[in-house]
C-alpha cells in the first residue's frame, strides 16, 4: 500500500490557521414507528480536529412548516444522544488531520392524521452556524447551514399514508489527491422500498449569516421557504463544487466521482429525492465537504488474460468464441508496479456483467492475493458456463477490475472481455398436427375434447399448460387432463364440460385458451410452441316473459279509501322456462298496506290474484297517497341465465266521501256570555257527526281582546273530548281580578272549539266560537239599605254598629265587599256636627259608640272607586 501525503500537513495548517468553527455537513431523518408515531433525527458531522468543543449542542430546536402555504406548523425539540466517528474505508487510509464525528440529536413524535393531511406534505428546518472557516470554495469564512428535510402528508385519500425518509449512506471519509480519480458511494436506502434519484445541489446558508463570522447569531430562528443558498467563490457553481477534470459530479444512483485539479477543503450539497408510483413524495439533502491534498497513490495494478492454452494476451474489442465441447476459461493474471516500491501489495478482482444481470462474482475462485516481490503476481482461472447469460444470441460483455490498496481510494483497471458462448443445440419442441388457431363453436351442455400431444426431437423433458385469456379456466369447467409424460414426449386432453346450468355462460360465452408447449432443455433457450384455442358456446334462446292484467283497462287507477280493488296478474312465458311471478311496492310493503298477491310460480302461464281492501287503518295517508307497485315476471333457461319483464300498476288512493261534523253551545242564551269577577260561567259544548265517525272535540284557539294567548295562560276548565258520532265536554271557570285591564274596564275572551271527524284522507271540521265579556260590575250601592240603629246596652241585643258585607253584588247583606277595582277600603263614623268619632279599614269592624251620646251619626263606607253614605241612631234612653 502506498500513502504519500506531500506537504499535507503543511496545507491544512494553513488552511486551518484562523479561528476555527465546527459543522462539516448533516442531514435530517424521519423514521416512522407505529400509528402516528415517528422518530426525528438530525446528524451533525462535527470536524474533531479543528472544531470548537463548545459549539457542540446539548438540544436543537427544529421546525416544521406547510409546503402548500409556508405556515408554520409546530417546533420539536431534539436532544443529543450521542455521538460516533466516521470510519475510514481503508482504516489504514486514516491521517490524524482529518477525524470527523457523528452528532446525533433525536426525539420521538406524534404526527397526528388531522393536523398533517396537507396534500403537497410538509418540510422540516433547522439553522445553525457555523461552517468550518477557510472553506475554499465559499465567499464567507464560518458560513451557516440550513439543515432540511421535506416529507408527505400522512394520510392519503382517506387511508393511512406511511412513509420513512431515505437513510443514507455513511458520508464521505476519505480525503482526495489531486489530480488522481477519486470516487465515493454516497447512495442510502429506503425502508419503504420508494426510487431515490441523486443531484448536486448548492448548499442552504443560515438566514442569520454575517460576512464577519463573529456577528453570525449562532442559532437562528429556522425559517420557512425560500432558503438561501451559499455564496461561492468566483468561478464555483453547483456544476463544479469541487474543480477537476471531470469536476465533482453524482450519477442518480447517488455514486460520487472527481478528478480535483484543485487543493483545498470544498464543500458541496447532494439532494436525495423520493418517487413513490411515480409521484415525488419528499427529499433529504445533505451538506458535506471533501478535503483535496497533494498525494500520491502510486500507480495503479494491471490485468491481463488470455485465452487458456493461448499464446497471446486477450486484446479489447476481440470476440472470443467458445463451441459446445470448447473449455471455456482464460487465464487472468493481476501485477501491481508498486509492488518494487512497497515490497508488498494487496490486490482484489471484480467480476460484473455489462449487458445482463447475473452475479458472476462467484466465478472467480480466487479475488484476493497479497503481492510480494517485483515477479509476483495473482493468477486464476476464469472460466465461463456451459449456457450464455445472454439469450438473444449476442456475446456477453464482461468487465473484470483489479482494485488495489492505495490511498485514499484503491487503484484499478479493468479488463473488458467479449465472448460468445455457443450453448448446446436444441431443437424446438413441437404440438403434432398443430394449426396454430383452432376455433371451436358448441351448443351449451355439449362436453369438448380435445386431445393434444407434443414432441421433441432432443428427448427433452416437456411441459404443456394451458391458460386462459383474462379468466381462469377452472370458473368455466376448462381442464388439461395429463395422459402421458415421457422424455421428449407429453400427451394430455382439452377438456371441457360446458354446463351452463353451472357456469356463469350468460356473462361471458367466448373464450381464448392458450396451449403452450415447452422443453427443458440444457439451456432452457428453445422456443416453445403455442396453439390458441377460440371457443364459444351457443347459450339457448331466453325471451323476456310477458305480463298481462285481467280485469284492469288502465295501470293508473283511482280508488277511494272502503272501496276493494280486485283483478288477475298474467305471466306467460314463449320458450317454456321455468317462470316466477312476484310483486313489489316502491317504497312500501305489500303487507303493511293490506295488498294481498300470493304470486305464483311455473311454467308456460301462470296467473295470480291481485285484491286490495283499502281502509283507513292500513293507509296512512298522511305519508302517502300514490302506491306503485312492480309485478315481475322472471323466467330461468337451461343454462340458469335469466331474463325478465317487470309491468308498473299505480294507484292513488282518493279521499271517502264525507259529511262535516258540527260544534254548537248548550246552556247559553247565543255565543255572546257575561260573567263577572268570582262569579263561575259554566256551559256545555256538543260535537255531532252524522256519518257517525270518531270524532275530536277540543278548545283550539283563545284570543284576549283580539290578541291570541298561548295554552295554559287562562285557568279554564274544559277536557278535550273523543268518540263515534257525538261528543261533549262542559266549560267552567271563574274569572279573577288579574285578567282585566290595568284600568280595570271589560275583558272580552273569545273562545274557538272545534270538532274534527277522523275519515282517513278526507277529515272534515266544523268550528262555534263563544265570546265572554267579563266586567268588575257595579256595586250598586243605592239599592242596599243597611241596618240604622243600635243600643249598646249590653244586654246582649245590639250592643254595636256593624255591616253585613257580602261578596255577591246583589245579594242579601248590608253592604257588598266589593272586588278587584272597587273593592272595600274602611268605614269612618262622624257626629252631626261633622266631627270624626270613629274609623276601621277592616270589614268586620264592630263600633261600642263608648262615652258618645245619642243620637243621629253619619258614616261613609269607602270604596276604591266609590263611597256610600249612610246613616245610624245610636239609642241611648238614659241619656235622651
Amino acid at each position: 500500500m502506498r500513502k504519500y501525503l506531500l506537504g499535507a500537513l503543511l496545507l491544512l495548517c494553513c488552511w486551518f490557521s484562523g479561528q476555527a468553527s465546527h459543522i462539516v455537513g448533516g442531514e435530517f431523518e424521519l423514521r416512522h414507528l407505529e400509528g402516528d408515531r415517528y422518530t426525528l433525527n438530525l446528524i451533525q458531522y462535527f470536524d474533531e480536529i479543528f472544531g470548537n468543543v463548545e459549539a457542540e449542542d446539548q438540544f436543537t430546536v427544529v421546525y416544521i412548516y406547510r409546503k402548500s402555504d409556508d405556515t408554520f406548523v409546530r417546533s420539536v425539540e431534539l436532544r443529543n444522544a450521542g455521538s460516533t466517528f466516521v470510519p475510514y474505508t481503508n482504516p489504514e487510509c486514516s491521517i490524524d488531520e482529518l477525524q470527523t464525528r457523528r452528532i446525533l440529536y433525536t426525539n420521538t413524535i406524534t404526527l397526528p392524521a388531522n393536523e398533517f393531511n396537507d396534500p403537497e406534505g410538509y418540510y422540516v428546518v433547522y439553522e445553525r452556524c457555523c461552517r468550518n472557516y477557510n472553506v475554499n470554495n465559499l465567499a464567507f469564512d464560518g458560513t451557516g447551514q440550513s439543515f432540511y428535510l421535506e416529507f408527505p402528508a400522512v394520510e392519503k385519500d382517506g387511508q393511512p399514508f406511511i412513509n420513512s425518509t431515505p437513510i443514507l449512506f455513511p458520508p464521505l471519509s476519505n480525503y482526495a489527491c489531486v489530480n488522481e480519480n477519486f470516487y465515493f458511494d454516497f447512495a442510502g436506502t429506503d425502508v419503504d422500498g420508494d426510487s431515490l434519484v441523486y443531484s448536486l445541489v448548492a448548499p442552504f446558508n443560515s438566514s442569520e449569516t454575517d460576512p464577519v463570522p463573529e456577528n453570525s447569531n449562532p442559532l437562528p430562528t429556522p425559517k420557512p421557504r425560500p432558503h438561501e443558498e451559499v455564496t461561492f467563490v468566483e468561478g464555483i457553481s453547483v456544476s463544479n463544487m469541487v474543480p477537476g477534470s471531470p469536476a465533482l459530479q453524482i450519477d442518480q444512483r447517488g455514486f460520487l466521482t472527481v478528478r480535483p485539479s484543485q487543493l483545498g477543503l470544498f464543500v458541496f450539497g447532494v439532494r436525495a429525492e423520493e418517487y413513490r408510483d411515480g409521484e415525488k413524495i419528499g427529499e433529504v439533502r445533505r451538506d458535506f465537504q471533501m478535503l483535496v491534498i497533494d498525494c500520491d497513490p502510486g500507480s495503479p495494478p494491471e490485468i491481463a488474460g488470455q485465452v487458456k492454452g493461448a499464446d497471446e494476451l486477450y486484446q479489447e474489442g476481440q470476440v472470443l468464441t467458445f463451441g459446445v465441447e470448447d473449455e471455456k476459461c482464460l487465464e487472468i493474471s493481476v501485477t501491481d508496479p508498486d509492488v518494487l516500491a512497497e515490497g508488498r501489495e494487496q490486490v482484489t478482482v471484480q467480476a460484473t456483467g455489462v449487458n445482463f444481470d447475473q452475479d458472476i462474482q462467484a466465478l472467480i475462485p480466487r479475488t484476493r492475493g497479497i503481492l510480494e516481490g517485483a515477479n509476483d503476481k495473482l493468477t486464476f482461472d476464469f472460466c465461463l458456463p456451459e449456457c450464455p447469460y445472454t439469450e438473444d444470441g449476442s456475446p456477453m460483455i464482461i468487465d473484470l477490475v483489479a482494485y488495489d490498496d492505495a490511498c485514499s481510494v484503491p487503484l484499478t483497471d479493468t479488463l473488458r472481455i467479449t465472448v460468445n458462448v455457443e450453448g448446446p443445440e436444441n431443437e424446438d419442441p413441437f404440438i403434432v398436427d398443430n394449426p396454430s388457431a383452432l376455433s371451436v363453436e358448441l351448443k351449451a351442455g355439449d362436453p369438448y375434447e380435445l386431445p393434444i400431444q407434443g414432441l421433441d426431437n432432443d428427448g427433452d423433458q416437456l411441459s404443456l399448460t394451458a391458460e386462459g385469456v383474462g379468466f381462469d379456466l377452472a370458473d368455466y369447467g376448462m381442464e388439461l387432463r395429463e395422459v402421458l409424460l415421457v422424455p421428449g414426449e407429453v400427451r394430455k386432453t382439452f377438456i371441457w364440460n360446458a354446463d351452463c346450468a353451472t357456469f356463469p355462460f350468460e356473462d361471458r360465452n367466448e373464450f381464448e385458451v392458450i396451449i403452450e408447449l415447452s422443453d427443458d432443455s440444457d439451456c432452457s433457450f428453445g422456443e416453445p410452441d403455442e396453439l390458441r384455442l377460440q371457443l364459444k358456446i351457443d347459450l339457448p334462446p331466453n325471451n323476456d316473459p310477458e305480463i298481462t292484467f285481467d280485469g284492469i283497462t288502465e295501470t293508473t287507477i283511482d280508488v277511494a279509501i272502503g272501496e276493494t280493488i280486485n283483478f288477475d296478474v298474467i305471466a306467460e312465458e314463449l320458450d317454456g322456462d321455468f317462470t316466477t311471478l312476484t310483486a313489489e311496492g316502491d317504497g312500501f310493503d305489500l303487507n303493511a298496506v293490506g295488498i294481498n298477491f300470493p304470486g305464483n310460480s311455473g311454467v308456460d302461464r301462470i296467473l295470480s290474484p291481485f285484491s286490495w281492501d283499502l281502509t283507513c287503518r292500513a293507509i296512512d295517508s298522511a305519508a302517502q297517497r300514490t302506491f306503485s307497485i312492480d309485478f315481475i315476471a322472471q323466467d330461468q333457461n337451461l343454462c340458469d341465465a335469466q331474463s325478465g319483464a317487470i309491468e308498473r300498476v299505480t294507484i292513488n288512493v282518493l279521499p271517502p266521501e264525507n259529511l262535516a261534523p258540527e260544534v254548537t253551545l248548550r246552556n247559553v242564551p247565543g255565543d255572546t256570555i257575561f260573567g263577572f269577577i268570582e262569579q263561575p260561567i259554566v256551559f256545555d259544548v256538543i260535537g255531532t257527526d252524522e256519518d257517525i265517525d270518531i270524532v275530536t272535540l277540543r278548545l283550539a284557539q283563545i284570543s284576549l281582546n283580539g290578541s291570541p294567548l298561548e295554552d295554559g295562560a287562562v285557568n279554564f276548565s274544559f277536557n278535550a273530548a273523543r268518540g263515534r258520532g257525538q261528543v261533549a265536554s262542559r266549560f267552567f271557570w271563574i274569572p279573577d281580578c288579574s285578567l282585566l285591564p290595568e284600568d280595570f274596564t271589560d275583558a272580552t275572551f273569545t273562545l274557538t272549539f272545534e270538532v274534527e271527524d277522523d275519515k282517513c284522507i278526507s277529515n272534515k271540521s266544523d268550528t262555534v266560537q263563544a265570546h265572554l265579556i267579563i266586567n268588575p260590575a257595579s256595586l250598586r250601592l243605592d239599592e242596599f239599605e243597611p241596618h240604622n240603629a243600635f243600643t249598646p246596652n249590653q244586654d246582649g241585643w245590639g250592643d254595636y254598629f256593624f255591616l253585613n258585607f257580602c261578596d255577591d253584588p246583589r245579594g242579601n247583606c248590608d253592604l257588598p265587599i266589593g272586588s278587584c277595582a272597587n273593592a272595600f277600603e274602611r268605614i269612618e263614623v262622624y257626629n252631626r256636627w261633622g266631627k270624626l268619632v270613629y274609623q276601621a279599614d277592616q270589614p268586620d269592624f264592630q263600633w261600642y259608640a263608648e262615652g258618645l251620646a245619642g243620637g243621629p251619626y253619619y258614616f261613609l263606607a269607602f270604596y276604591s272607586r266609590e263611597t256610600y253614605k249612610g246613616r245610624v241612631y245610636l239609642h241611648r234612653p238614659d241619656t235622651e
